[in-house]
């Protein structure tokens, strides 16, 4: 059951909501964004997500956003997007909380809000109390369901964030469906890992996952893996084979930089698409499959189209305009300390780091137990059965700081190298009295790090000074620009620098003492420093 407050100038969606959506409590409806303020900063019992009206026909003075040398239209202009003003306020104030947009006019301000400041869902309602209930409450079921699954799946950590949630409800959708799913983003995002663990396992097939990496196949021989052959077909193809199609039939194929397909297997992949048969080389017999599909790429397929080298018909196949983009490490915003401990309890698990921690358990006399991530201030009381793996507080500043180029799997691959660095070191020492805790030194972070920005200094601190990606956008004036380009590049340091304007000071100004200078040209800027902190969580 979850708590949903309604933030509407009029009574309908209430009392639609309390008529016909059982199984949860709504609260409201909260007229003003003050009365909505209020009750959400209040003691009672928490909301888990808002019902958010759009134009609001409410006296002036209660406007967010009301000013007394407003004229008339403007007054009435701020009434007809009301609600996309209370979205940005409570995304200032409460960043993670769900919202729902809704209107029951046709207006474009419904998904520029939406796509604005990251609502979960936007529902134009038809005026008909049936369809309504039932399309709102679809949204609502998605949203309260994805948030109570919990932080990770498996060996996906979607974690807390908002714009995770709303990734992780969209693919729970796209799962069941027949349409192929599309994964895009950096390499390191997990796109593989959500093909296998969530996509499929959603899918309700009890076919097989199969994973193919177009990226390191001939193009030559590519058709023949992916839709079969038969004896003959080409040279050296002595025996008849299946393709992976095939191997996947009844269950889920991923195509792994599908933008590494032959002009060849992109025609016989649109076929298997569109008639849902393929034909192996060198037969001419069709066979009938029955496959969800999954394509990843970390290329701009619509590109690739304008260039010519992939088809325009596939790209539509595809269905491009369902395409999950995965963000970035460094944009998601994670609390470092619970990616840690989610990494880690995968990672003891595997056999290099499993022996490593069973070797010290014998040499300091350990029962068999648990391994436990401490990061932070202090050392754990001991406790019995349970061996901590402590990250002490510069330790977490040098993780904070780098930017992770690649991804969850550069960071997945670092903090496992730190441990093992550790305990290699600590066992060519005596058994200790608090052998029960293993510190990963903060200088073992810092090295390898070090070791990975030498190796791909994309972003952060190299030896000629700050890197940076910044995207340049056109703006009606070159000052424009220029602002626009200092916003990303400020935003970006003050990530990586945990909000730290004196460190910030010294790389820009090469004086540390001149940190409130930098603060001064934030404000300056428009940039929101309470909105910065709260991506840092």
């Amino acid at each position: 059951m979850a708590d949903i407050l309604v933030i509407d100038d009029q009574d309908r969606t209430m009392q639609l909501c309390e008529r016909t959506i059982k199984g949860h409590r709504f609260h409201g409806p909260m007229r003003t964004w003050a009365a909505a303020q209020a009750r959400l900063n209040s003691s009672r019992r928490p909301i888990d997500l808002v019902l958010l009206d759009i134009h609001f026909d409410i006296d002036s003075i209660d406007l967010l956003g009301f000013r007394s040398d407003m004229s008339a239209t403007d007054i009435d202009r701020l009434k007809r997007r009301q609600g996309v003003e209370i979205l940005g306020a409570l995304r200032r104030e409460h960043p993670e909380l769900p919202v729902i947009l809704m209107t029951s006019q046709e207006e474009l301000t419904l998904e520029e809000g939406a796509e604005r400041y990251a609502a979960e869902e936007y529902t134009a309602f038809l005026d008909d109390d049936f369809v309504d209930a039932r399309a709102l409450q679809a949204q609502i079921e998605g949203i309260v369901a994805a948030r109570a699954a919990g932080p990770s799946d498996g060996p996906i950590y979607w974690g807390p964030g908002s714009g995770m949630l709303r990734i992780r409800q969209r693919l729970g959708v796209l799962s069941r469906g027949r349409l192929p799913v599309v994964l895009l983003g950096p390499t390191g995002t997990g796109k593989s890992l959500i093909a296998r663990h969530f996509v499929h396992e959603r899918s309700r097939r009890r076919g097989r996952f199969v994973a193919v990496d177009l990226s390191t196949l001939p193009h030559e021989l590519m058709a023949a893996h992916l839709f079969g052959s038969v004896r003959g077909a080409y040279t050296g193809s002595v025996t008849d084979r299946t393709g992976a199609f095939e191997e996947a039939d009844g269950g889920t194929l991923f195509l792994d930089e599908v933008g590494n397909l032959s002009i060849e297997a992109q025609k016989m992949l649109l076929s298997v698409l569109q008639d849902g048969t393929l034909t192996r080389l060198g037969d001419l017999r069709e066979r009938t499959v029955d496959v969800k599909l999954v394509v990843a790429t970390n290329e701009d397929l619509a590109d690739r189209v304008r260039q010519g080298t992939f088809r325009a018909d596939l790209y539509m196949r595809l269905n491009p305009a369902a395409a999950i983009v995965l963000p970035s490490l460094d944009e998601r915003g994670l609390d470092m300390a619970d990616l840690l401990a989610f990494v880690l309890k995968r990672a003891v698990r595997q056999p290099v780091l499993r022996e490593m921690l069973e070797a010290y358990r014998e040499k300091n006399g350990l029962p068999v137990g648990h391994v436990v991530v401490h990061a932070g201030a202090g050392v754990p009381a001991a406790q019995e059965g349970v061996l901590y793996l402590l990250f002490p507080d510069r330790a977490l500043r040098h993780l904070r700081g780098h930017s992770w180029p690649g991804n969850l799997r550069e960071f997945a691959m670092t903090v496992e190298n730190t441990v093992l660095f550790a305990l290699a070191e600590l066992l060519e020492l005596p058994a200790s009295d608090r052998g029960d805790v293993v510190q990963v030194r903060p200088r073992w972070v810092k090295e390898l790090i070090l070791h990975i920005a030498e190796r791909a200094p994309e972003t952060g601190m190299t030896a000629d000074g700050w890197r940076e990606t910044v995207l340049v956008r056109a703006q009606d004036t070159l000052n424009k620009v220029s602002q626009d380009i200092e916003r990303q590049l400020y935003s970006s340091m003050y990530m990586a620098h945990s909000g730290d304007f004196s460190r910030m000071a010294a790389v820009l100004l090469d004086d540390a003492e001149a940190g409130r200078k930098v603060q001064l040209r934030f404000n300056q800027l428009g940039l929101k420093v309470r909105e910065l902190k709260a991506q840092l969580g």
